[in-house]
């Protein structure tokens, strides 16, 4: 239980650094084409044009995608299963899914020194989360409006704002279910979830985007989502 606790400390650390790296992060896609080449991947334009899109956002985590892409590169493992865990990635983000948490998550799994092919099931999984969950805030009537277009309805959040209650509410789910959690116990996901995105209020969510969640969620969505993603 300690360990759990310590685990989901550090993570939570991770994520509140990550977006602020990649908001400041200016890295030329040729950075990307270059680390790529001596991996070297097979699909370089398909992902390179992912990560083009990607760099168009202002929260999107350049520098910590790229450092994951170059841990890669100097990997002992086979070409194909450092580029299996780039698709992945380059399927979020072709999907427009957030992918802090996904190469947090993968750094993680490469610096315990996880197979690769675990990691890369273990990011197909959390992606497959993170789909789910965009699916239930589009249900529930909260969706994602242009970063700087003005807000004129609550349930219209900014697309970085959006992004964050994702990425959370998404993690929340997909910690729970890694650790051995029934994914029929909703209940628990809730009060975790509640309790991550109260203590991230006012860091790095905003109070009313919290309060928009909590109100229109309930533990029998969060059980909905973590059945369709390990059905």
């Amino acid at each position: 239980m300690i360990s759990r606790i310590v685990s989901r400390f550090w993570v939570m650390i991770l994520l509140l650094i990550l977006p602020a790296v990649g908001a400041v992060a200016q890295i030329p896609l040729i950075d990307y084409e270059q680390t790529l080449y001596s991996i070297p991947v097979s699909n370089l334009d398909y992902i390179l044009s992912t990560i083009e899109m990607g760099l168009a956002q202002d929260d999107f985590p350049a520098e910590p995608l790229l450092r994951l892409i170059d841990r890669l590169a100097t990997h002992p493992a086979p070409a194909f299963e450092k580029e299996a865990i780039l698709i992945v990635l380059a399927r979020a983000m072709e999907d427009g899914l957030p992918i802090e948490g996904l190469i947090n998550r993968a750094s993680e799994g490469l610096a315990r020194n996880v197979p690769l092919g675990q990691i890369e099931q273990d990011l197909a999984q959390r992606m497959l989360v993170i789909d789910k969950t965009r699916g239930l805030l589009f249900d529930k009537s909260i969706f994602s409006a242009p970063a700087g277009a003005p807000q004129t309805m609550a349930n219209a959040i900014p697309m970085p704002r959006f992004n964050q209650l994702l990425i959370h509410i998404s993690g929340t789910i997909s910690e729970f279910l890694e650790s051995g959690g029934s994914p029929v116990e909703g209940h628990v996901m809730y009060q975790e979830m509640r309790n991550r995105l109260t203590m991230l209020q006012g860091v790095t969510l905003l109070a009313e985007d919290v309060e928009l969640i909590l109100d229109r969620i309930e533990a029998s969505d969060l059980t909905q989502v973590a059945l369709a993603a390990v059905s």
